[in-house]
C-alpha cells in the first residue's frame, strides 16, 4: 500500500470479509440444536461483527477505526450498541461490574456462591440471530457505498498517473 486511500480501501474490504464471515455463521447457527454450540457460535460473531468498529492500527493511521458507528447508525441503534456493550464488557472483557454479582454464604455446606446477573441478550437466540443478521445488511449496504467510492477514486488515480 502506497496511500492512505488504499489503506481505508483494505480496511473496508477487511470489514466487508468479517460482517460476510458473521452471516455465513450466523445462516449456519440457525439450524444448530445444542444450545452451547449455537451460544458458542453467536458470542464469537459478536465478536467478528464488533470488529471493524474497534480501534485499529495501520501504516499510514496509527489509531483508526475502520467503521464509525455514527455513519453506519446516524439515528443510533439500540442492538448494535447492546452487542458492542456484550463484546467490551462481557466477552472480550470480563468486566465484574457488567455481571452485578452478589457473593452468599451458605453455612450448610459452608461454601460462598455467587450469583451472577445474566445477560438477556441471549434469552431468545433465534431472535438474537435474526436482529444481528439484520444489523449485517446494514453495514454491508454501507459498506458497498463506501468500497465504490473509494473504487472510483482509486481508479482516478490510476487514470491520472498512467503514461500511456
Amino acid at each position: 500500500m502506497d496511500t492512505e486511500a488504499e489503506e481505508k480501501y483494505v480496511s473496508l474490504r477487511l470489514a466487508h470479509g468479517d460482517i460476510a464471515h458473521v452471516i455465513d455463521l450466523l445462516t449456519r447457527a440457525k439450524t444448530v440444536e445444542d444450545a452451547s454450540i449455537k451460544t458458542a457460535l453467536i458470542r464469537y460473531c459478536i465478536i467478528e461483527y464488533a470488529k471493524p468498529f474497534k480501534a485499529s492500527r495501520g501504516l499510514f493511521r496509527a489509531n483508526f477505526r475502520r467503521l464509525d458507528e455514527k455513519s453506519v447508525f446516524p439515528g443510533g441503534n439500540i442492538e448494535h450498541k447492546a452487542l458492542i456493550t456484550e463484546r467490551d464488557q462481557r466477552i472480550a472483557h470480563g468486566d465484574i461490574t457488567a455481571y452485578f454479582p452478589q457473593l452468599h454464604y451458605w453455612s450448610q455446606q459452608d461454601i460462598f456462591p455467587i450469583v451472577l446477573k445474566g445477560s438477556h441478550l441471549y434469552d431468545n437466540m433465534d431472535k438474537l440471530i435474526e436482529t444481528i443478521l439484520g444489523l449485517c445488511v446494514t453495514v454491508l449496504d454501507y459498506l458497498k457505498v463506501q468500497i465504490e467510492a473509494l473504487e472510483s477514486l482509486l481508479r482516478e488515480q490510476i487514470r491520472e498517473n498512467d503514461p500511456a
